[in-house]
């Protein structure tokens, strides 16, 4: 029997919030980031702040709009408007290091993704001119890398995949989506391993978390999802298989899936979260679990799942829905 989660609402921003990240290694350990400028960690076990630590550009508080835990959690990623990563100790709040002028500015949620399988150092985010990447070793002072010209438009989201899917011959590589209606495989270096065409905007992708091929016996197909202005599912080598329109002419800015693979979420405009079941030949629609009267613009699941427990979703304004 599957319970009714509960739902705490936690309002400690000031502003609009833009983006919100679990810790991979401490399952309640989770932050946000918003236009106040702060950057929050939270306890989702007790349902409080742990801290509050403004993000400065020269003593003036600038807005937060991408936020990402490293892969050994030591560290939080903060993206701001001034074109600056800032890198704070997940413990005390601490600014460890900066880059400035490397990352995009937008008003939406910018793309960040680190490697969960590789190393804790590497990072990637969405460059200044929201078309390329810039890759960052985290024990040097400057940026390792910039990769200019990856799309034509501008790239909402960035993940490492696995090394076993059938691109990335034993590497990991990365996997953007661009509102030009394209997602591309590549390595670190911007070399392009992949481009796959959706037909449509798309502002957040999602591959199946498996080693690829490794649930076949059982009849799923390792895919990627794309969520934007459709939800499209892709199989490598196939091509694109499911086409989901229960958000109708929302925009979807947010999909993820459970670290299982088993369920899928998606957040789009209107504040409406819905959830789907996988099956080995489809998705099928389960329901709404959450509706608000604004803006979704970002989701992400506690690394154990806990049944949907501490799932949480930012909307676009200062409270910060926690399901338990």
């Amino acid at each position: 029997m599957e319970l009714r989660p509960k739902l705490e609402f936690l309002k400690y921003h000031q502003g609009n919030v833009r983006g919100v990240a679990f810790s991979p290694v401490d399952r309640y350990l989770f932050c946000s980031g918003a236009y106040d400028g702060k950057l929050n960690i939270y306890s989702a076990r007790k349902c409080r702040l742990l801290g509050s630590y403004p993000i400065n550009t020269l003593s003036i508080a600038r807005n937060i709009n991408g936020v990402r835990f490293t892969a050994d959690g030591r560290k939080i990623l903060a993206a701001t408007t001034a074109r600056r990563l800032a890198v704070l100790d997940s413990e005390t709040g601490e600014q460890i290091l900066t880059y400035d002028n490397c990352v995009f500015n937008g008003r939406d949620r910018t793309g960040i993704a680190v490697d969960l399988q590789g190393s804790p150092h590497v990072a990637v985010a969405t460059c200044v001119d929201g078309h390329g990447l810039c890759i960052f070793d985290l024990r040097m002072p400057l940026p390792a890398e910039n990769v200019y010209n990856l799309h034509g438009s501008i790239i909402r989201d960035i993940v490492f995949i696995h090394d076993s899917w059938p691109w990335c011959k034993g590497h990991s590589a990365l996997l953007t989506a661009s509102v030009d209606g394209t997602s591309k495989v590549s390595t670190l270096d911007g070399y392009t391993l992949q481009s796959i065409d959706i037909g449509s905007a798309i502002n957040s992708v999602a591959p199946t978390p498996e080693p690829f091929g490794s649930m076949a016996d059982d009849g799923f197909y390792s895919l990627i999802m794309y969520g934007g202005e459709q939800l499209v599912s892709y199989v490598p080598e196939v091509g694109v298989q499911e086409h989901m329109k229960e958000h109708g002419s929302d925009p979807l800015w947010k999909i993820r899936y459970t670290s299982n693979g088993s369920s899928l979420f998606t957040a789009c405009d209107k504040g409406v979260i819905r959830r789907y079941r996988r099956f080995p030949d489809h998705h099928e629609y389960v329901g709404e679990l959450f509706h608000h009267s604004s803006d979704v613009e970002d989701i992400d699941i506690s690394p154990y799942d806990e049944c949907i427990h501490h799932f949480i979703q930012v909307i676009t304004n200062n409270i910060l829905p926690l399901f338990i």
